[in-house]
């Protein structure tokens, strides 16, 4: 939290593990109702400072996705804004193993930066038993 903040994330994204082809949310909710809710990915993570991340390097601009979750049918944000609070949930339908790494949850309020939230997903592989032989064996997809 920054100083001189008056507002709270009162919803974090928290760390996941997933099956790959699984769907996963990660939520990121503001109490305060001017707020405006970006998120970056593991590029952007890397560093921990969000005030180098170019809204280019990051999945969404406060208002929509960006470079290639843009055109993925496989992000999408749920965004709801009421009277107390900023909604914006990124999700990911049917997971890849390159989803894996750290997202950041990043709010600002006016030109201010006032919390950053981070988060790990953890992307498994498929196993698939098969009976080829007398014995089963695991392939990893």
């Amino acid at each position: 939290m920054y100083l001189g903040s008056e507002s709270t994330l009162v919803r974090r994204p928290v760390n996941t593990a997933v099956v790959q082809g699984s769907a996963v949310t990660f939520e990121c909710v503001s109490d305060v109702n001017n707020s405006v809710i970006y998120w970056y990915n593991r590029l952007c993570v890397k560093d921990n400072v969000a005030t180098q991340c170019k809204n280019t390097d990051g999945i969404y601009t406060g208002y929509r996705l960006v470079g290639k979750y843009r055109t993925s049918q496989r992000f999408n944000v749920t965004e709801v804004d009421n009277a107390t609070h900023v909604t914006r949930n990124v999700n990911i339908n049917s997971t890849q193993l390159s989803d894996a790494g750290s997202y950041l949850c990043v709010e600002n309020v006016g030109a201010e930066i006032r919390q950053m939230s981070s988060t790990q997903l953890i992307v498994l592989g498929k196993k698939t038993l098969s009976s080829q032989s007398s014995h089963d064996r695991v392939v990893v997809s």
